[in-house]
């Protein structure tokens, strides 16, 4: 299990892919990042940070990691505003790391919205789930930070964070998490049906089949019936 235990802020993801530019060396865009990450005055800190996003945004996309290839989330950066490509952004982290898928099913399922956030009680109850390793317990700490930093939490004291009114996803939105989804996950096919709906833990959507519908014959072949709702991508 990988573990989450250098939190990222929403702006260095986005900025960074902004910033970054297909067939050139990642070493080239190093000092572009220190400049981006200006919070982090350590040097062993930026180094560490980079590497967690470098590989979660651009190279698990890859097969080699001596030169940038172009990916849908450097595209869609390039292309769309900072609060649009949150949410894309952030489901990438429920996509990548098992920790974090875990951690944002069972967020979903013990605090309703009204709920304050404390961080002794999530992280005891991922210790409960999944085991009392410290990778549990960094990855939950780090997650929370990154949460913050998206626009999903906000912290009332060092233990205790609110939650903000939850965002409803455009339909754009929502499509565009669901070709990511098919792309980290190799497929041609998406099954609405049994969809993990961690990747909409933190944000209200629209209905899915509106969106399976709506996208018909342009990004995928939408097949319904009694028993099934699939996305054929072309």
């Amino acid at each position: 299990m990988i573990g989450y235990d250098r939190p990222l802020k929403a702006e260095w993801i986005y900025k960074s892919l902004q910033l970054v530019e297909a067939g050139h060396s990642p070493k080239e865009y190093y000092e572009g990042y220190d400049d981006i990450a200006v919070e982090l005055t350590g040097k062993d800190g930026r180094r560490k940070t980079r590497t967690v996003l470098f590989r979660t945004f651009i190279f698990n996309f890859q097969d080699k990691t001596s030169i940038i290839e172009e990916n849908i989330l450097i595209s869609l950066c390039k292309e769309k505003s900072f609060d649009y490509m949150k949410p894309i952004l952030l489901s990438k982290f429920i996509l990548d790391y098992e920790i974090l898928n875990q951690f944002s099913n069972l967020y979903s399922k013990i605090f309703d919205d009204s709920q304050e956030i404390s961080t002794k009680a999530i992280t005891a109850r991922m210790v409960e789930s999944f085991g009392d390793a410290e990778i549990i317990k960094r990855s939950t700490r780090a997650f929370l930070k990154t949460l913050h930093s998206f626009g999903i939490i906000e912290p009332l004291n060092s233990t205790i964070y609110s939650q903000l009114p939850k965002l409803v996803l455009s339909i754009e939105q929502v499509k565009d998490i669901l070709l990511l989804y098919a792309v980290s996950n190799h497929t041609k096919q998406i099954d609405l049906k049994h969809l993990d709906k961690s990747l909409f833990a933190y944000y209200k959507t629209p209905s899915l089949s509106e969106i399976a519908n709506k996208y018909h014959t342009n990004e995928w072949e939408y097949i319904r019936g009694s028993d099934r709702e699939l996305l054929m991508l072309s």
